[in-house]
């Protein structure tokens, strides 16, 4: 994610993907390939997602501007190792579970 007043500038970079190949997108010219033809949004914040699977087909994935943007506030970065990876996971799960302890009805 960017600044809106500075494009260059990334605000955000969320680890992990946003969108990957599953079921028969994986099966094509190019195959286990997921790319963006481009983003739509309407006045009500809903976000159409058109990508393409392996070269081979094409699809549309919906999600909303709220969602998005809460996906890259809140996902750490990639911390690039494995161990670092399972240690960022273990910390998400503790901080998950105190939330939900904290909200039970």
């Amino acid at each position: 994610m960017t600044a809106l007043d500075r494009p260059w500038e990334i605000t955000h970079a969320p680890g992990g993907y946003l969108i990957a190949p599953e079921g028969e997108e994986r099966v094509g010219d190019v195959s286990n390939v997921i790319f963006s033809n481009g983003w739509i949004v309407n006045g009500k914040g809903d976000v159409f997602i058109y990508y393409a699977s392996s070269d081979t087909r094409m699809h549309v994935a919906t999600s909303s501007l709220e969602r998005l943007v809460d996906y890259a506030v809140n996902t750490p970065p990639d911390p690039l190792t494995s161990v670092e990876c399972v240690q960022q996971r273990n910390r998400l799960i503790r901080k998950n579970l105190a939330f939900l302890d904290r909200h039970k009805a």
